[in-house]
């Protein structure tokens, strides 16, 4: 990104209402690395396997009731249901990052739909890149700007299309043995949130938002979401540990 159009959209992003910023001492990268470690620890106490897809195919009948009866104590269904709210705000989260911020970029208000300035650059530099699909232009803009890499942009795919089963067929994943929520695409969509969010933070440290602070490195950073996210998912942590009944 043009180092003229990174302090443009830091003078609009410093006049807005609201920032997705705080500074506790944590940081991006330390924070989604606790996450993605919370994450692997709750998914083996809640008994759930890595990936989505399970095959069944080889269990004999006595094995698969067992393992029906298991996934269907309460337990496990709490954690199911906690487990697919923390993906879908996870993926919120990320679509935050990917449209309304570029947008807001751009001269946007991030309040209503007030466009302040860049209205016509924001067409030009974004919608352009895909004009069918808002989220798949504002997603490039961001590979082109260096925010993520191509292989994090083609993942969100399968982070997507893993949302909309978790959100639209979550009974399938309650009932049925070969289907399970996915824990490694959740750590990948804690990654991409991350990365993006340091794009955006060092926008932030570009206008001199967190000069009050002193002299901190952008990975001292921790934007708001992030926090608000580890707290849920301590809240998930906190379930689990309850004993049952």
């Amino acid at each position: 990104m043009l180092a003229r159009d990174r302090h443009r959209g830091a003078r609009y992003r410093k006049r807005i209402a609201v920032r997705d910023t705080t500074y506790p001492p944590l940081g991006i990268a330390r924070a989604i690395r606790s996450l993605a470690r919370a994450v692997l620890c709750l998914a083996w106490r809640a008994d759930l396997p890595d990936t989505a897809s399970v095959d069944t195919s080889n269990e004999s009948d006595e094995v698969q009731l067992a393992r029906l009866q298991a996934k269907l104590a309460p337990e496990r269904i709490r954690a199911t249901l906690a487990f697919a709210g923390l993906y879908q705000m996870t993926h919120e989260m990320i679509k935050h990052a990917v449209v309304d911020e570029v947008v807001g970029f751009y001269g946007k208000s991030l309040m209503d739909e007030t466009w302040w300035y860049g209205e016509d650059e924001y067409k030009a530099a974004v919608l352009t890149l895909a004009p069918m699909n808002v989220f798949k232009a504002s997603l490039l803009w961001l590979v082109n700007s260096e925010a993520i890499t191509s292989g994090q942009a083609e993942r969100l795919d399968a982070i997507y299309a893993h949302r909309h089963e978790l959100t639209h067929e979550l009974v399938k994943y309650i009932v049925d043995l070969g289907h399970e929520p996915d824990v490694d695409l959740f750590i990948d969509a804690l990654a991409i949130l991350s990365d993006i969010r340091r794009f955006w933070t060092g926008i932030e440290m570009d206008v001199g938002t967190f000069d009050e602070y002193g002299d901190i490195g952008l990975d001292e950073v921790t934007p708001a979401s992030i926090a608000i996210l580890g707290l849920c998912i301590d809240a998930y942590a906190a379930a689990l540990e309850e004993p049952p009944g």
